[in-house]
């Protein structure tokens, strides 16, 4: 059997024995298939894609339109020298795609990976399945569409991605490669710069590969994000690690040179008030939740 496969994972494409179609007739025909492709096995309404793809076009038109995105549709499909007989139905009132065996999606593929996953105990056949995830993730759902609808379905998939990265890079703390964590985590960092937990754990890998000048910018850095961003301090546990990371990093600097640093004094100076107002901040958190639950 051979497969036609649809790439929705980057720019939307398609492939077959060979042959791919990375560039589509019009928007609307690839738009259409993208929305096709995301929700297969259903009759959805004429009407209800025309007001997706020409939202200000009168019915009569909008028909009209359909007609001639679903031909051409059917005519990508057999430059690919692929039937598409049984697969792209259509009636008066209703257009649907019904994949079969021979068609292959992957961002199906990418979650079904991602759910294989979660079902696995061990911890090697979890990174398999979750390594065969990010290889299919090469890029956002769908690039260069920007309906609502594809809007969506990018920021779930974006999610799901960065959910997998923070598990392998959990998996590769698990396995002591702390150089392969920081690459992920940093990775993940220029997606989402806010994840606490991220910069936690490149603290963690900093630490663990004796660079502790970084794993404390990484502190700073996390800090400064936050108050900049959201307002708030990092989470106790985070301000725990970065005492002991400072306290480390002056130990090692004292061993080495065992004259008084003025600088290690205001470090772990500035360590004790982030504690002090971290205990603050928990407080005022604690306050404002009894007051707001009465």
């Amino acid at each position: 059997m051979t497969y036609l496969h649809i790439r929705t994972l980057g720019k939307l494409q398609l492939q077959h024995e060979g042959m791919i179609v990375t560039s589509f007739p019009t928007r609307h025909v690839a738009e259409l298939l993208g929305f096709l492709v995301l929700y297969p096995r259903v009759k959805h309404s004429r009407l209800k894609i025309i007001d997706l793809l020409w939202p200000e076009c009168p019915e009569q038109q909008g028909r009209g339109r359909l007609n001639t995105a679903v031909w051409r549709l059917r005519a990508v499909f057999h430059t690919l020298c692929f039937s598409d007989e049984g697969i792209l139905l259509t009636a008066r009132d209703w257009v649907s795609f019904t994949p079969s065996p021979a068609i292959w999606t992957d961002f199906e593929a990418f979650e079904l990976y991602e759910r294989q996953a979660r079902l696995e105990s061990g911890a090697d056949q979890k990174e398999k399945w979750l390594r065969q995830a990010t290889a299919l993730y090469q890029g956002d759902f769908c690039e260069g569409i920007y309906a609502d609808w594809c809007l969506l379905e990018r920021e779930r998939l974006a999610r799901l991605h960065l959910r997998i990265l923070g598990q392998l890079m959990h998996c590769a703390m698990q396995r002591g490669d702390y150089t392969e964590s920081v690459d992920i985590g940093q990775h993940i960092l220029q997606v989402d710069p806010l994840r606490e937990e991220v910069h936690r754990a490149l603290m963690h890998c900093y630490r663990h590969l004796g660079l502790y000048a970084q794993a404390i910018h990484q502190f700073h850095l996390c800090a400064r994000l936050l108050q900049t961003e959201l307002k708030i301090m990092p989470m106790p546990e985070t301000i725990t690690l970065f005492s002991q990371i400072a306290a480390e990093h002056t130990s090692g600097i004292q061993q080495k040179d065992e004259t008084p640093n003025p600088l290690n004094a205001e470090l772990q100076e500035a360590v004790f008030q982030l504690q002090i107002a971290s205990e603050k901040l928990q407080n005022l958190l604690v306050k404002y939740e009894s007051t707001t639950q009465v």
